[in-house]
Formats: C-alpha cells, sequence, structure tokens
C-alpha cells in the first residue's frame, strides 16, 4: 500500500542482482509494450529462475522477471507450475536477448502473442 492506504500501481516487478546493459534492455523491453515495471535489488546470489518466481508472487499484475548476478534473464507467471525454457536466457543474456524478454514478460501481462525470435 502506498501512503494514505492507496493500492500500489500494477506494474512487473523486476528483481535485478545486476544493473547495467542486460537489465536497461530488459527494462526498455516492457516499456515498449506500455507496461509498467519496478525494479529491487535483493541482496541475494539467487539464481534468475528463483528470482523471477519471487517477483511474480509478488507482482501486483503476477509476471516478475528476475536477473542474477551472472546476467541471466528468467520471466515467470504466477501461474505457470514451472517456467518456461523459452522465457529464460540460457546463459548470460546477450542484449537483444534480454530486450525480447522484457517484451515477452509485459505481453503476458497484455494478453498477446509472445515475440517467438530465438533466446540465447
Amino acid at each position: 500500500m502506498l501512503e494514505g492506504g492507496q493500492a500500489e500501481k500494477p506494474a512487473i516487478l523486476v528483481l535485478s542482482c545486476a544493473g547495467g546493459p542486460v537489465e536497461d534492455e530488459v527494462l526498455a523491453g516492457i516499456e515498449e509494450e506500455g507496461v509498467p515495471s519496478v525494479v529491487e535489488r535483493p541482496r541475494t546470489r539467487a539464481d534468475a529462475m528463483e528470482l523471477a518466481r519471487t517477483a511474480a508472487g509478488r507482482s501486483s499484475l503476477s509476471v516478475g522477471v528476475g536477473i542474477d548476478a551472472d546476467g541471466r534473464v528468467s520471466v515467470q507467471q504466477d501461474k505457470l507450475p514451472a517456467p518456461l525454457p523459452e522465457l529464460a536466457s540460457d546463459g548470460p543474456a546477450e542484449l537483444s536477448t534480454a530486450r525480447i524478454l522484457g517484451h515477452n514478460a509485459a505481453r503476458i501481462v497484455v494478453g498477446i502473442p509472445l515475440r517467438a525470435e530465438r533466446i540465447s
């Protein structure tokens, strides 16, 4: 809750252990789809999938993004029982992959088809 008892603004929660270009690209992808996001910096060495699962559970839109200290990116929707491979980078995300994952996080919220480019 915000001050005065107002509900928090709906947003995708991004838990990011690694600021910089990868985070910037994820946020740009989300913004380009017109969905708000909020970034928090956890003090943990959790992997991207664990961060995304936590973020999805806490997000007012039930979608979360995790960026781990190694630059891996994962997107999770709270209702999914397990992460989908097409919503995570295999290793440290290339900048183009990070932006696509940001787009896809927002597209889950909006309810439009995901971008189908290869994720690496």
